[in-house]
């Protein structure tokens, strides 16, 4: 059997840094580590939305990512 264990968590916070030639968005990501394994995902997006409202830009999105090593249990 194989396990998931989480390595490594993170907040991602993504806002508009102006426009590209072809006239898109051009975005800008913040990432903030060290988060808690359990923290719940309602929790970090009120805290993404929070982070993003000091922010001089405007919010495009928040992203959690994991990072995990798969072991045999």
């Amino acid at each position: 059997m194989i396990e998931q264990q989480l390595i490594k968590r993170s907040l991602v916070i993504n806002v508009e840094d102006g426009i590209n030639a072809d006239g898109s968005t051009r975005t800008k990501s913040r990432t903030y580590s060290e988060i808690k394994e359990d923290s719940a995902v309602e929790n970090l997006y009120a805290a993404g939305n929070a982070l993003a409202g000091l922010m001089a830009s405007n919010l495009v999105s928040i992203m959690l990512s994991d990072r995990s090593e798969l072991v045999e249990a």
